[in-house]
């Protein structure tokens, strides 16, 4: 390969350590420490979660980033920043006001928390009157199948004797009735997500994530069991649920109150990335795309962020550099993955520790990218 080659830098957030952004930087610094003449194109990836609202809005020419006053998942109040893509279409992305990078280590319940804030958002852009409203779920604190988004609309979560049940994943177990808005919503709402997973199940909302939230195995058991009452009570009130859609399950069940009662179309949130940033010209110009996130695995392959931009890169046969954290992949699951020419780069091994891991993080990921760049040559 040509000494002055092409780089085009991709990566998604390395949870706990760096933000895209932070690791796009780190990265091009590790390319030119080697390469002094590469060319090297940046985007901080999104798909749906983490800096979606950023990283969509920057992508996107004309886009105006805004800030609303609401909550966050514990209630208190907070400004949080969405897009305004055109004059008829905004974006939300649920991390800014009810993501789980905002509430502390102790606070974690996706039981406990609420989504409300969000909803609260999407009550103002709905009032003010815009058509489309793009909605970004991923990175959740919560679990509560989207009611939380719902309540600021108009829909009322009502227990047997006609009460306002608790708006978050423990409430639902008392649910009995659920009354859409007095005033029909006309607005169309498009809810992006990062995987594909059905509301229910083992690969479902409870069962698989909510754990990773705070909740303990027997709360996880529990959300799981008011999951399908509030399919069930979702039936009998509208007759419809799309519990089993792709998406549902993703952010706690958000893609799923969002689809079910607001009939939102489901879109991958690296999709919509993808064609804002034009990615698929850029990687057909590159020598080499490299990008990354904290952990990659074989759940990579249910629609995240890099596996979908090594998918595409595969489509022009660029080659692909993978540096992350950690990975969890054998050839064989790389090949059953349908991915090739894919290298992977690891910090772990080159750090004594976790913790020095994740503190000097920046130092390994430019070194990473330092090494892959000089073995070119």
């Amino acid at each position: 390969m040509a000494k002055a080659s092409k780089f085009l830098v991709v990566p998604d957030k390395f949870r706990g350590s760096l933000s895209a952004s932070q690791a796009s930087h780190a990265i091009k610094m590790g390319i030119l420490a080697a390469n002094k003449d590469a060319q090297v194109v940046e985007f901080s990836m999104t798909d749906g979660g983490d800096a979606f609202v950023d990283t969509v809005a920057k992508a996107k020419k004309g886009a105006k980033v805004i800030r609303l006053k609401t909550i966050d998942p514990t209630g208190q109040t907070l400004t949080a920043k969405c897009a305004l893509l055109d004059e008829d279409t905004a974006l939300v992305g649920l991390t800014e006001a009810s993501g789980i990078n905002l509430v502390s280590e102790p606070e974690r319940n996706p039981s406990k928390l609420t989504n409300i804030g969000t909803g609260q958002i999407l009550a103002k852009l709905v009032e003010r009157g815009y058509k489309t409203i793009i909605v970004g779920v991923g990175g959740s604190a919560t679990n509560d199948g989207g009611i939380g988004l719902l309540i600021p609309l108009g829909f009322k979560f009502l227990d047997k004797d006609g009460k306002d049940i608790e708006p978050n994943g423990a409430g639902i177990a008392k649910l009995a009735t659920i009354v859409p808005p007095q005033t029909k919503i006309s607005t169309k709402f498009i809810v992006a997500t990062d995987i594909a997973t059905p509301l229910l199940g083992a690969n479902g909302a409870a069962l698989q994530f909510s754990e990773q939230k705070g909740a303990t195995k027997e709360e996880a058991e529990q959300l799981e069991a008011n999951m399908k009452h509030l399919v069930e009570v979702a039936k009998k009130c509208f007759g419809k649920s799309m519990h089993d859609a792709p998406g549902a399950g993703s952010a706690g069940g958000c893609g799923y109150g969002l689809m079910t009662f607001l009939d939102a179309k489901r879109v991958s949130g690296f999709e919509l990335f993808a064609k804002y940033a034009d990615l698929e010209a850029q990687i057909k110009s590159c020598h080499v795309l490299i990008t990354g996130e904290g952990k990659f695995d074989k759940t990579d392959a249910q629609g995240k962020g890099p596996y979908a931009l090594a998918k595409l890169a595969a489509k022009y046969k660029k080659p692909v550099w993978i540096f992350c954290g950690s990975a969890d992949v054998t050839d064989k699951d790389l090949a059953d993955m349908k991915l090739s020419d894919v290298k992977i780069g690891q910090i772990l091994p080159m750090a004594p520790n976790m913790v020095e891991a994740q503190n000097r993080a920046p130092k390994f990921l430019s070194h990473l990218a330092r090494d892959f760049v000089l073995a070119l040559k």
